[in-house]
């Protein structure tokens, strides 16, 4: 598909959308007087696929529903008013909304220009380790992960400032090229543009992190971005005196920022290194442990089984073996 046959696919009129422009309101069913409809990943995700992609309908509102799937609203052109939970929400052309599953919305009318895309993803796409292939699987990106998961579950939805990102909209662009294509190797190049996009979200939202932090005199993203660099040898008073701060000042705001304190924090990152270690190299596990920053082989497996669930050996067997990679 090229980029034009994309833009008149995007702007070309659905059934729907015939249907109301030759019939009129009293040709579309009344969606306002139902109770919420729950719609179902199987109606809009292919067999054996975790994405779907829908451009919203135009002309007619779409009435009070909710979904057992992951939403994420797009504005290609336009703009667009939703009403979440009773609360209404303006997007415009650039912005993402991402949507909880089960969270009641609605859609108000869209017109001519006004172009919304949906990208549906089930549940288990982001269950096969989507988020651990991105950003270096950091402290940092946990850190955002763990804020968007927090605000979203607060307001069921969360708007990403991607408005004034210049690269979103060529990476939505590729998505969709890729979606609607054929060519070979659809679904991993597909995988790799999403990992791309939700990149480009967290960065999002992490300068408006910054931003908050810096006004309150610290900035928690620098210092997990220290302690991400440095995570095989890092103390909590040699962190400490890099960024002037007491070491219990430093870790009780990193408790009050991000839920995690210090050495919470250094253990998911070192455990996660391992991780991609096991993965990637043949190491073995007494030169991995060595690497990532334990000096006590056993302690590693402690800290590694209460993280994972089992020994690092039973980790590197199962995902190696898993159709899913890691």
């Amino acid at each position: 598909m090229t980029r034009e046959e994309l833009e008149k696919k995007l702007t070309a009129y659905t059934e729907t959308e015939k249907r109301y422009i030759r019939e009129g309101p009293d040709g579309i069913a009344d969606t306002e007087s139902r109770e919420p409809e729950e719609l179902k990943e199987g109606s809009f995700l292919a067999p054996g696929e975790n994405i779907g992609i829908v451009r919203q309908d135009r002309f007619r509102p779409v009435g009070t529903h909710k979904h057992n799937y992951i939403e994420l609203n797009y504005v290609w052109s336009g703009w667009c008013v939703q009403t979440v939970k009773g609360r209404q929400i303006v997007t415009r052309k650039g912005d993402i909304c991402l949507m909880d599953p089960q969270a009641e919305h609605s859609v108000g009318v869209c017109g001519e220009h006004d172009i919304i895309v949906n990208l549906l993803m089930s549940r288990k796409y982001f269950d096969s380790g989507f988020f651990s292939r991105m950003s270096g699987n950091g402290i940092m990106s946990r850190f955002l992960l763990n804020a968007v998961t927090k605000q979203r579950n607060r307001e069921h939805f969360l708007m990403f400032p991607t408005s004034e990102n210049s690269r979103v909209p060529g990476i939505m662009e590729e998505i969709l090229l890729e979606y609607y294509g054929d060519d070979l190797g659809r679904q991993e190049v597909l995988d790799s543009y999403m990992i791309i996009l939700f990149t480009e979200m967290l960065r999002s939202f992490r300068d408006v992190s910054q931003t908050d932090s810096s006004r309150e005199g610290i900035s928690v993203w620098e210092i997990l971005s220290y302690m991400e660099k440095h995570y095989r040898d890092c103390t909590l008073q040699e962190t400490a005196d890099v960024f002037g701060f007491h070491p219990v000042y430093l870790t009780t705001v990193l408790k009050e920022k991000t839920g995690k304190s210090f050495v919470e924090h250094l253990q998911s990152q070192r455990i996660n290194q391992a991780r991609r270690l096991l993965l990637c190299t043949d190491l073995t596990v007494a030169d991995i442990a060595g690497e990532v920053g334990y000096g006590n082989v056993e302690f590693f497996y402690r800290k590694f089984r209460q993280a994972e669930g089992c020994t690092p050996r039973e980790y590197r067997k199962q995902h190696r073996e898993s159709p899913q990679g890691a």
